[in-house]
């Protein structure tokens, strides 16, 4: 929920919730939820576009007078992702804070939370948020530990953080990045899978800015490592006829190079090193669980010749197949008589 407070001359114009306390004009269209605001001393447009697991928000305002405009929001705990796209207005929380057009901020806002914008007249505000929730931190720090779990101890703070320092400016990539995201409705029904890696990208940025990392690869990368982490999904379900390391990279988004110096960096191995373990995992299950033949094991792996198969099982574990099933399976009991 967010309440506003609209005071101009220290007088308080409105107050109550938003965006009912103000003249008020919502649209929707395409999946997109836009509400208009306007009296005689204030004009808001806020657009909200919500894809898969993101929210994206658009804010424009503008000031007909000298006011400040209050916002008081409760709700899920959000990390932001905010680019300045036109702005020249002071926002105070516990300290003030300048926002100039072309200035991101990566920022950190609790359950309960309020801002000033403190506006001249003729001063007017444009920031597109990306908004990622208290629950799709997490889910993503499942993956990316090293670089996300700092945030799930913030959260855990309930205050409001912002990581990024005042007057920090986005580079061409990343406005190209934030552009992209804003406009991903027309990417039609790829938007959703196009987003996810556009957005990691940008968190990545935007926590390097944070650490004041001038390499935008260091130190982390989030966007390639989600695809290595799909071409090993990639494989493990495929993995009776995989494709080739070059169509693998095709299908995740990068290219080969990129794909075989990033896969072993994540996981310590090659891609097929990989789905060799994979499948020899699965080949020792089968021949514990089953008493299908060692030929029909190997046709299930992906070994279209009972030989290939035997000899990368003894390469695993030294031993043939029909070795390991004789050593590991536990003997009947005799019956009683």
């Amino acid at each position: 929920m967010i309440q506003s407070k609209l005071t101009v001359g220290g007088k308080v114009i409105f107050s109550g919730e938003f965006p009912e306390a103000a003249t008020l004009r919502k649209v929707e269209e395409d999946g997109l939820v836009t509400t208009y605001c306007d009296n005689e001393f204030f004009s808001s447009r806020l657009t909200e576009n919500r894809v898969g697991r993101y929210l994206l928000l658009g804010q424009k305002a503008q000031s007909h007078v000298d006011c400040e405009f209050e916002v008081h929001r409760t709700g899920l705990p959000v990390l932001m992702m905010s680019l300045a796209k036109d702005s020249d207005i002071v926002r105070t929380r516990r300290e003030d804070r300048r926002w100039r057009t072309g200035d991101v901020c990566l920022s950190l806002f609790p359950e309960e939370d309020s801002v000033v914008n403190h506006c001249k007249r003729g001063a007017s505000l444009e920031l597109f948020n990306i908004v990622l929730t208290e629950p799709v931190v997490r889910q993503l720090a499942e993956r990316h530990p090293d670089a996300l779990n700092s945030f799930c101890r913030d959260f855990e703070r309930n205050e409001a953080i912002a990581y990024t320092p005042e007057g920090t400016q986005a580079d061409r990539k990343l406005l190209n990045l934030f552009r992209a995201i804003e406009e991903c409705n027309e990417m039609g029904n790829y938007a959703a899978k196009y987003l996810d890696t556009m957005i990691l990208d940008t968190l990545s940025m935007m926590i390097n800015r944070a650490n004041e990392s001038d390499e935008t690869l260091a130190p982390v990368n989030l966007a390639l490592s989600e695809k290595v982490h799909a071409a090993r999904d990639i494989m493990m379900t495929q993995y009776q006829d995989p494709p080739s390391l070059h169509a693998l990279a095709l299908m995740v988004g990068t290219n080969e190079c990129t794909l075989k110096s990033a896969f072993k960096q994540e996981f310590g191995e090659t891609v097929f090193q990989c789905l060799f373990d994979y499948r020899m995992s699965l080949a020792t299950k089968y021949l514990l669980e089953t008493s299908w033949p060692i030929a029909e094991v190997g046709l299930l792996l992906g070994y279209e010749y009972q030989s290939h198969f035997c000899t990368a099982f003894r390469r695993k574990y030294g031993m043939s197949p029909t070795e390991f099933r004789e050593i590991n399976t536990v003997p009947q009991n005799p019956s009683l008589t």
